[in-house]
């Protein structure tokens, strides 16, 4: 039994080479079985075959000296007569996540006449060490393997928490941008909707054209115009729909709108100054023939006419 455990130990042992020994500390009643457990470790040559040490034989069950002692152990072995009370209570005390605890068991070191053979106590010892040991190694694996899941979810949490934070990130940019969008959406809103009062009787409103009063009229009579002021003036006595002449301009609803006035105001104009003097005849002899009636009107059409440059 006790080659098996020593070719076990040693396989695993050897996958684990000259990394961190072992550390075994073991825990006795008194110096009598402190002294005879040296001896047998002595003996085992733990550290060269099995990379084990015993760093501590510690003489004493009192609980609070055995705590300071045994504290950092990766094995503890606590020696006594099965698992007795004193066994049960320091192992309650005593394990860890992080270490293993064993029996050095007395029973198997006692011969017939209650003494204790040597020989019996280094075998005990070395196969409680051994399976402590294999117990011990495979829960370290276990441990490992733990952690390295571990490492894994805490590395995957913390890609995750990065990812999430970039998100929270990108969404206070998002949210900003949203409501500055929403802000200049709202703001166009109330443009457009200022906009709309503003125009809203656009389409019943009648659009007039500007066009050069100068071009249109050489375009439309090959001649320059002489005398703008009296186009300006007959427009503004006869104020005809939807027309506006002033500073060299003419304004109409079409071009063909615009030249139809000014050939009127054209030939208004020819018709004053070739008849002018005949219209002053005209008028003094009906104002001789003393008709009161008829004087009254022609004096207003003399006037009219004698004042329509004014």
């Amino acid at each position: 039994m006790a080659s098996e455990n020593e070719y076990n130990l040693g396989n695993l042992m050897q996958s684990e080479s000259h990394e961190s020994k072992i550390d075994v500390r073991i825990i006795v009643a008194g110096l009598d079985i402190a002294q005879l457990v040296s001896k047998a470790v002595n003996n085992i040559q733990l550290e060269r075959d099995y990379n084990i040490i015993v760093s501590s034989i510690i003489p004493t069950v009192e609980l609070d000296i055995v705590k300071k002692v045994a504290s950092g152990a990766d094995i503890l072995l606590i020696g006594g007569y099965g698992h007795d009370e004193t066994y049960n209570i320091l192992f309650n005390e005593l394990k860890t996540d992080f270490n293993h605890i064993g029996l050095f068991d007395y029973n198997n070191i006692i011969i017939e006449d209650e003494s204790i053979d040597f020989k019996l106590a280094e075998k005990e010892i070395l196969n409680s060490i051994i399976k402590s040991t294999l117990s011990y190694s495979l829960n370290l694996i276990n441990i490992h393997t733990l952690e390295n899941k571990l490492m894994k979810v805490t590395h995957n949490y913390n890609s995750l928490l990065d990812d999430y934070n970039q998100v929270l990130k990108e969404n206070e940019v998002l949210s900003q941008e949203n409501k500055e969008l929403r802000e200049d959406i709202d703001e166009v809103k109330s443009d457009f909707s200022a906009f709309k009062l503003r125009y809203e009787d656009v389409y019943s409103r009648e659009i007039l054209e500007i066009f050069s009063l100068d071009d249109l009229w050489q375009e439309t009579f090959r001649q320059d115009l002489a005398d703008e002021e009296r186009v300006v003036i007959a427009t503004n006595k006869f104020k005809p729909d939807n027309i506006i002449v002033g500073q060299g301009f003419i304004a109409a609803e079409s071009k063909s709108k615009a030249v139809e006035w000014l050939k009127i105001i054209r030939t208004a104009l020819i018709f004053v100054d070739d008849n002018s003097d005949d219209l002053k005849r005209e008028l003094n002899e009906i104002e001789e023939e003393k008709i009161p009636e008829v004087k009254e009107d022609y004096d207003d059409i003399s006037n009219a006419f004698e004042n329509f440059w004014d």
